[in-house]
């Protein structure tokens, strides 16, 4: 778990080798495809990742994660923070489970814990 300075709510972990894919949700995914990021840090209320394509706080993204054989899928976000480095983006989004049905399903919540469990034995180095 991430040791430094620290304003969330939920501890975040260290990624492993969780495996993120995004895209935006809406009419703005008609117009871009879904891409692999790399994942940050991991917590089942939310996750940060780089990304060299411009995002915008409050953006609304579809996550889908592969961890192990673990898959959650369709998992909706939304941007709160971005920070602009020189070749990429640092976004931390929270997850809305609120957003629709699959949202609010308990498999979500619990595909996502899952997720957050296997990932609480890796360390967080850094935060960008």
């Amino acid at each position: 778990m991430y040791r430094g300075k620290n304003r969330r709510r939920h501890p975040r972990y260290g990624v492993g080798s969780l495996r993120v894919w995004v895209h935006r949700r809406g009419v703005a995914a008609l117009f871009g495809k879904r891409c692999e990021v790399t994942p940050i840090d991991f917590s089942s209320m939310g996750m940060a990742f780089r990304c060299v394509r411009p995002l915008a706080p409050g953006e609304r993204l579809v996550c889908d994660f592969i961890k192990d054989h673990h898959r959650v899928i369709n998992v909706v976000g939304v941007v709160r923070e971005i920070t602009r480095l020189a070749n990429h983006c640092r976004v931390g989004i929270e997850f809305d489970f609120e957003a629709d049905d699959h949202m609010r399903a308990p498999e979500t919540k619990a595909g996502l814990r899952v997720i957050e469990t296997l990932l609480k034995d890796v360390v967080v180095v850094g935060g960008a």
